[in-house]
């Protein structure tokens, strides 16, 4: 099925790693969601400190090129670009484009909706984008466990503002300065007639 990609071939004899491969779904193919696979690499780096990163990136961009229409490479060149490279406005352009060609592939709903509020802070954007992820994908714990953090951090954030809020108006009250209403008007005694 892959004999004509090149993937799974070495590509030079001092090289013992293989190709990166690109699947759909996520079932057994561990924490990644079956996304993305690297065979044999020592988590993202080889010894010379980040040639397997950049031959992964590379290896993404010519295989878009390649194939300028599969969704599925252009979302997962986006998560990599997100947990790998850490370039986020970048995975959001990929996954803008993985979205325009498969509007209904949970996962990149998912990750993108994750990029709309790292990159912009847009809750309610994000939010919208969420809940598609989770109406296309309802079988998908992977958007399920990032839409239900998405909703736990939102709440957290809220109840923090909630708290500043409630400490300023404290602070208000606090803050200010005693006042004596009263000092201008003359001071009674209560007189004590005996009876």
């Amino acid at each position: 099925l892959f004999s004509s990609s090149g993937l799974g071939e070495k590509k030079s004899d001092d090289d013992d790693r293989l190709e990166t491969l690109v699947s759909s779904g996520g079932v057994g193919m561990g924490s990644s969601g079956g996304k993305i696979c690297n065979g044999g690499g020592g988590g993202g780096s080889d010894v010379n400190g980040g040639g397997s990163e950049e031959a992964t990136d590379a290896y993404y961009r010519e295989m878009i090129q390649s194939n300028p229409g599969n969704s599925l490479l252009k979302g997962n060149y986006a998560k990599f670009l997100k947990e790998v490279r850490g370039d986020m406005k970048k995975a959001e352009e990929y996954c803008e484009r993985a979205i325009l060609g498969n509007t209904n592939d949970g996962n990149v709903l998912s990750l993108y909706a994750d990029l709309i509020l790292q990159n912009h802070g847009d809750r309610k954007r994000a939010h919208s984008y969420f809940q598609q992820a989770t109406e296309m994908s309802p079988e998908d714990c992977y958007v399920q466990a990032s839409y239900a953090k998405f909703l736990w951090e939102v709440d957290e954030d809220e109840d923090e503002d909630e708290r500043e809020e409630e400490e300023q108006r404290n602070g208000q009250i606090v803050d200010m300065p005693p006042t004596n209403n009263f000092r201008d008007f003359p001071q009674h005694t209560p007189s004590i007639t005996p009876s």
